[in-house]
């Protein structure tokens, strides 16, 4: 097993280079790199070949302090690099360090000699599947980012590719696993396997009981291409040190919509909720800096994206660390974007972004703002709350959903409930039915409880299968009995176009209060805003016609 250590990433990928170099000048296969030194050789650093410095004439080196030279005396193995995991992580690691390799002409068989070098840096084929929240998601997009520009093929399912990444998500057991089932069938389909994401950064004792699959924490997707390289060879990597800081946004990336960006604001949370394993996966809050976020945005602006959505486990508790807060990024973010591009708040819990509530309301009436909040309430019982640790009351969520909807009265509010929380009585149940019912919710996921491993929640005796799905079929059967929509029938409202519904035939956009819209296809309309008279409405979405206003 292959262990790497923090900040290795450009020594191992400096290496590869140099190997895949030396391979393609010579014929001959490239020899595997199990060791890397602290200190390359100056002509592998500059990227010649290493006899390279031998043929040209020796310059005198200057002497070094000794602390240089005791350093050198400590070059370690890649094993031993693992032990600097709290070391700081370079700034914009990565970025640049990443290196497009030139694949073959498009339609072009291969050769019997592509059997021989098949293993060379960026010549196999990667399937990566993400599960969970955005943040997860952008995540994925950084991971196949760096794959794509180190040569690597991406590919669209497991059974085309050589190297499976499967980017995993634990809040829920179903999600979990989804992601667990196909490990499991990439193993038995004799894949090279890379599990990232919360899984394994989250469960220690997991990441032990696989056999032959790679591993890669949160906190290290900046390493991803050094894990996939070294799986692919046969090696078991499992760095899961988890680091003190953020990778960098400006890595490479590859968006699922070409015209949406997800820009993660922060990761962890500061919150002990009995029943979920973000915390011991994410850790606590740790946030990018309004600059560095500022810069992306701008950056993805530039590129064509005409809608941003800021993630987080929590946005409320946004730069608590960092001696920021919410309103000041998001004001900050509003300013930077040019004309035609909208913002979208990330989920926030109810403490943290209480405090803030009159910054946000003033934020979300900007013109480029959605009137979008993602809430989660959990439970309508302030005894279930207090089981689950949440640290507000029914009373303070109402008193924050209300001053929303008294200022902003079309605004978009999501929200979460858990149903059949061992504590939960008939009685709970009623009051979180009654609170689902007064705010006829825009959007509401409604999960079935499911103990997490190694969480409080999970000690606590269950209530009977039956009474759980019954209390969640009769919540899902509410939100389904409503259309949130029919109030939009007839208006005429500006849409920001970013997808198409291919088999359908039509082109996807938001209002300024969230509201899905779906017209005739035109990729004309992608990446603009333009109005449109609503017709038919539904509970998830609305049609409509584009009357002009085209911006």
């Amino acid at each position: 097993m292959v262990m790497f250590g923090a900040g290795g990433g450009a020594r191992a990928q400096a290496a590869l280079r140099v190997c895949a170099a030396t391979a393609a000048a010579c014929g001959a296969v490239c020899v595997t790199l199990l060791v890397l030194r602290r200190r390359l050789h100056p002509a592998i650093s500059e990227g010649k070949a290493p006899g390279a410095a031998n043929e040209a004439p020796r310059r005198r080196q200057k002497p070094r302090p000794a602390e240089e030279e005791e350093e050198d005396e400590d070059c370690r193995d890649l094993e031993d690099y693992a032990l600097a995991a709290d070391a700081a992580r370079p700034e914009l690691l990565g970025l640049g360090e990443v290196r497009q390799r030139l694949n073959r002409p498009g339609g072009q068989k291969a050769s019997d000699d592509d059997a021989v070098s098949s293993h060379l840096p960026g010549r196999q084929r990667v399937y990566v599947r993400t599960f969970g929240c955005p943040h997860n998601a952008s995540d994925g997009e950084y991971m196949m980012g760096q794959l794509r520009d180190y040569g690597y093929t991406l590919v669209d399912s497991m059974e085309e590719c050589d190297a499976c990444v499967v980017n995993s998500c634990t809040v829920k057991h179903p999600s979990e696993t989804r992601a667990m089932n196909l490990v499991t069938s990439a193993q038995e389909a004799g894949k090279s396997i890379v599990l990232a994401g919360c899984v394994p950064s989250g469960d220690k004792k997991l990441a032990e009981s696989l056999d032959g699959v790679s591993m890669l924490d949160v906190t290290q997707l900046d390493r991803i291409v050094e894990v996939v390289e070294e799986s692919i060879k046969g090696h078991t990597v499992k760095l899961l040190q988890k680091r003190k800081d953020l990778p960098s946004l400006a890595l490479p990336k590859v968006r699922k919509d070409r015209y949406s960006e997800i820009i993660t604001i922060n990761a962890g949370c500061l919150g002990s909720c009995t029943f979920c394993k973000t915390k011991s996966a994410r850790g606590k809050v740790v946030s990018y800096t309004v600059e560095e976020i500022v810069a992306r945005a701008r950056q993805v602006a530039a590129e064509g994206v005409c809608q941003i959505e800021l993630a987080s486990e929590d946005m409320g508790a946004y730069g608590i660390d960092i001696g920021t807060n919410i309103v000041e990024l998001l004001n900050a973010v509003c300013d930077a974007l040019p004309p035609g591009v909208m913002l979208r708040t990330g989920m926030t819990n109810p403490p943290y972004i209480m405090q803030h509530i009159d910054g946000i309301i003033e934020v979300l009436k900007r013109p480029n703002v959605h009137a979008f909040m993602h809430i989660p309430v959990q439970s309508g019982s302030d005894s279930v709350l207090q089981e689950m640790r949440r640290e507000y009351t029914i009373a303070e969520f109402c008193h924050l959903v209300d001053r929303m909807k008294e200022a902003i009265p079309d605004i978009f509010l999501l929200s979460d409930i858990i149903a059949g929380f061992p504590t939960e009585s008939k009685e709970d149940w009623e009051e979180t039915m009654k609170l689902v019912r007064k705010y006829r919710f825009q959007g509401l996921h409604i999960s079935q409880f499911y103990a997490r491993p190694n969480t409080p929640a999970a000690k606590l005796k269950p209530l009977k299968s039956n009474i759980i799905k019954g209390r969640w079929r009769e919540c899902t059967d509410f939100t389904d009995s409503y259309d949130r929509n029919e109030g939009l029938s007839g208006k005429e409202m500006r849409v920001w176009f970013t997808g198409t519904e291919e088999m359908r035939g039509q082109t996807i956009g938001r209002t300024k209060a969230f509201a899905k819209v779906l017209v005739k296809r035109d990729d004309g309309l992608l990446g603009r805003s333009a109005l449109v008279r609503i017709g038919k409405t539904c509970k998830l979405h609305v049609e409509g016609v584009v009357v002009g206003g085209l911006e």
